[in-house]
């Protein structure tokens, strides 16, 4: 598929935004808080309910928070979420990971629109080349979740949900321009809406920066290379719906995004790597009766990632995934709803580099059961996974909520999980284990959760126990250890009249049974707090990162490996950042965003750099 330029795409953008409607700007006397209505969340339960209602520690970003998001990436809108830490390689177009509670990056299963994205060969997926232009809604299951999703849920699910149409306009358009520090530039467009028994979306983006250099000078490793990496993205999504009866739809979607980013390897030579994620689905949604809805829904999805070393050498990764999903929401009484599922994932691997197999093939069956009776709530999944070379695998979890008073509910949950080995785990020369064994998983958790008007907070505390954690152990073994993952959450949130406060303490010990050591790349401590108040037509915030320290493994470049129980620590840090938008007028709005206020030096891996003092400004039109 080929992509809009930027010059092409800022230019369409910059039409929609000079043409929309000239209205009265708003003025402080005609601004009224509006009602914030309960989000609906569909991972919790793979069903949808609302936020309230879900027995687990979710979040759902919305479509105005992803929307003021300015120039972050997705991994810097995840970092601000209770419970979540993220490290980089040296900036937003390379290797990210994204730590939940703890967990390893590769524990955390990726949805877009509900159907995995993901490497099998390292782990984890390439949350990278996924842009917010594409994304609606964001949501996150925190804790085990391999008993509702299948192997890797360890850690826990998120699912991306891409933009959908309008029901009630025959043509939306949306866009934005943006130009920032590093000359970067941002613009995307989208339009959407419904005629007759159809509905359609389709959103183009595309993005660009100069950058600046991935690793850090001086630092050991011999990483450094005298550059900017900078970086090129492409996306595209898409989406069109046909309600041929009153509760039947056919639908079909698509998302594509190409991702170009320069990193450093140590080499004179400009070291790139090519990240493509591709998802095409077809689903059909039919409501049989007043008690019973269905969907069948087949989606195959591609991860490719060729990286570039030199000027003739490359190297490739690339991961298919087919699944099939067929699933039955059952309303059998007043408050309890049956829902029954059956799937089937193909994976199937390519590269240059030869391995022993290429593809194995997951058959399952689940079923969930939520029940809604007075002040009790109960929440129970039981999974079986058949997975080819590994036999079966049952899950299950158990959720529990009590309503001591209308604002106050007490939370108890135990949950099962596991995670397969990737195929470079198994198979990859030089360092592969095939006699690995697949993780385990036992999470217990309890919690207090609070919720009146303007406030909500919650307490959670858990204890994840991972059996057989697949961790690599000096310059070239990878093994089977033991960890523990547990920690305190704490979160709250205000609203004093027009100003909104919300803040998160974690206090985390993911810990290596076998060393007693810290799992490196996350801290134990981090205190995250925001805040936003509007001024007129202005609206400004700040939010606030405090973080404790973390430790690393030590890379040698000269060699490609890491060093043999070689670790560092890497000093704890804070982080500043300013927001401000203004309404020039209802549909069309000017944001700026000033991260690293304080332009503090700090390190989410041993030798690679992270972003200094930077500003983005966005012109946006949303109607």
């Amino acid at each position: 598929m080929s992509f809009f330029t930027l010059r092409h795409l800022s230019g369409v953008a910059g039409a929609v935004l000079v043409s929309a409607p000239a209205l009265a700007q708003v003025s402080p006397s005609a601004q009224t808080s509006a009602t914030r209505l309960d989000p609906i969340t569909v991972t919790a339960a793979r069903a949808p309910q609302p936020l309230s209602a879900a027995l687990g520690d979710v979040t759902v970003i919305d479509a105005d928070t992803i929307a003021r998001a300015g120039q972050s990436s997705l991994a810097d809108l995840l970092q601000r979420e209770h419970g979540i830490d993220v490290a980089t390689n040296g900036g937003p177009q390379t290797v990210t990971s994204v730590f939940i509670r703890g967990a390893n990056s590769a524990q955390t299963v990726f949805l877009i629109d509900g159907a995995r994205v993901g490497t099998s060969t390292a782990g984890g997926a390439g949350i990278n080349a996924i842009p917010l232009s594409q994304i609606e809604r964001i949501e996150i299951l925190r804790g085990p979740a391999s008993s509702l999703y299948g192997a890797d849920a360890i850690g826990g699910v998120i699912n991306i949900i891409t933009r959908r149409g309008s029901p009630d306009t025959a043509l939306a358009l949306t866009g934005s321009v943006g130009y920032g520090s590093w000359n970067t530039q941002k613009a995307d467009i989208g339009l959407s809406g419904s005629q007759g028994v159809w509905n359609y979306a389709l959103a183009l983006g595309h993005a660009r920066s100069d950058g600046y250099s991935a690793a850090k000078p001086g630092e050991p490793g011999g990483l450094y290379h005298a550059d900017r990496d900078g970086y090129k993205l492409d996306t595209a999504s898409g989406r069109l719906g046909m309600m041929w009866a009153e509760g039947q739809e056919l639908e079909a979607s698509f998302f594509q995004s190409r991702l170009n980013g320069q990193y450093d390897g140590g080499a004179s030579f400009n070291q790139r790597a090519v990240q493509k994620i591709e998802s095409l689905g077809l689903a059909s949604n039919n409501r049989i009766n007043s008690l019973w809805t269905s969907r069948l829904r087949a989606v195959k999805t591609v991860d490719d990632n060729v990286s570039v070393t030199s000027a003739t050498r490359s190297s490739y990764f690339r991961t298919r995934q087919t699944q099939f999903s067929w699933q039955n929401d059952l309303a059998i009484a007043p408050g309890q709803v049956l829902s029954l599922a059956a799937e089937r994932r193909e994976e199937d691997v390519d590269s240059d580099t030869r391995f022993n197999a290429t593809g194995r093939n997951t058959n399952s069956a689940l079923a969930i059961y939520r029940a809604d009776l007075g002040r009790n709530h109960l929440q129970a999944n039981l999974r079986y996974d058949r997975v080819s070379s590994y036999g079966n695998r049952t899950t299950g979890g158990l959720s529990y909520g009590f309503d001591l008073t209308p604002a106050w509910q007490l939370t108890a949950a135990a949950n099962t999980g596991f995670r397969l080995p990737t195929f470079n785990d198994l198979y990859y020369p030089g360092f592969s284990n095939p006699n690995l064994q697949p993780e385990k998983s036992k999470n217990y958790e309890a919690g207090v959760r609070y919720r009146q008007g303007g406030t909500t907070g919650s307490l959670i505390a858990y204890h994840n126990k991972v059996d057989n954690l697949i961790q690599y152990q000096g310059r070239a073994t990878v093994v089977n250890k033991d960890a523990t993952l547990r920690g305190i959450t704490l979160t709250a949130a205000q609203q004093f009249g027009a100003t909104s406060v919300r803040g998160s303490i974690d206090i985390v010990d993911p810990k290596d049974n076998n060393t007693g050591q810290q799992l490196t790349r996350r801290a134990r401590q981090v205190l995250k707090l925001a805040g936003d108040h509007p001024l007129g037509a202005w609206r400004v915030g700040a939010e606030w990162v405090l973080s404790g320290k973390r430790s690393d493994t030590s890379y040698n470049a000269s060699i490609g490996q890491f060093g043999a129980n070689e670790t560092t620590r890497l000093g704890g840090y804070s982080l500043l950042n300013l927001t401000a938008s203004y309404d020039i007028t209802r549909q069309a709005q000017v944001q700026i965003r000033w991260n690293n206020v304080m332009d503090k030096d700090y390190e989410l891996a041993r030798g690679y750099a992270t972003p200094g003092s930077n500003v983005f400004v966005n012109l946006v039109y949303r109607p």
